[in-house]
């Protein structure tokens, strides 16, 4: 059997070698009961017993999904997190729920500001693999978006013991996006398209060809979904 050595921090803090956040609530509540005497000696077993888990834990797969608007990743992605339980990091919703990170880009002078490529989005990135459950592994939607962002999520996969990326890229034709967009009545439909394709063009030129792999997304989910499942280990 081979283990993977992680950072103390990374297990205690980050991943949670106790089960994750309500792992740490639950140490917490323990140790509050305990006199000193046995704050003592509760806290010398726990980092002992840390120490050992963290040979042990192994990252899960971390999936890259690339598609136009309409291709239906949010829809992949929601169904590895629900039949793998796999972590699934979108950078739509962290742009969504922290307006305020990006509040200083958006009123700068900066020419058509797109907060997929601001450098604040890699730090909500990490943010949320700090309290990510990654033993089943991850799956980022709309990020890395750029050399910079790619840079960083190769450090992030060195600083958390992570695998290689697999990118997956859902295949759909503009024109068919085009009309599911007017449907969903998406005003920005250009512009999300614009942004699509740099995307692409990033990951094609980042990633090597060997880690992408292009599945047809104009089908059923269930049938793209399967395809999907086909590409990852059991």
């Amino acid at each position: 059997m081979t283990f993977t050595r992680m950072p103390f921090s990374h297990q205690f803090g980050e991943r949670a070698a106790c089960g994750g956040p309500a792992g740490l609530f639950q140490v917490f509540v323990i140790f509050s009961w305990l006199p000193n005497a046995g704050r003592r000696a509760y806290l010398g077993i726990l980092f002992v017993w840390i120490a050992l888990v963290s040979y042990a834990q192994v990252a899960g797969p971390v999936v890259v999904l690339i598609g136009v608007p309409g291709s239906g990743r949010s829809t992949q992605a929601a169904a590895l997190k629900t039949r793998r339980s796999m972590t699934v990091i979108s950078a739509d919703d962290l742009i969504a729920r922290n307006p305020q990170v990006f509040e200083k880009s958006r009123t700068s002078a900066i020419p058509n500001f797109d907060p997929h490529l601001d450098p604040a989005l890699n730090r909500l990135v990490e943010a949320a693999l700090i309290i990510a459950d990654l033993s089943k592994g991850l799956v980022l939607v709309g990020y890395p978006a750029s050399k910079a962002q790619g840079d960083y999520l190769v450090s992030l996969r060195e600083k958390h013991n992570l695998p290689e990326a697999l990118v997956i890229h859902l295949v759909v034709p503009d024109d068919v996006a085009r009309k599911q967009l007017r449907k969903d009545r998406i005003l920005d439909i250009e512009q999300r398209l614009q942004n699509y394709h740099r995307e692409l063009d990033f990951a094609r030129a980042y990633f090597p060809q060997a880690d992408i792999r292009e599945i047809n997304g104009n089908r059923k989910p269930t049938r793209v979904e399967n395809d999907i499942r086909k590409l990852l280990p059991d």
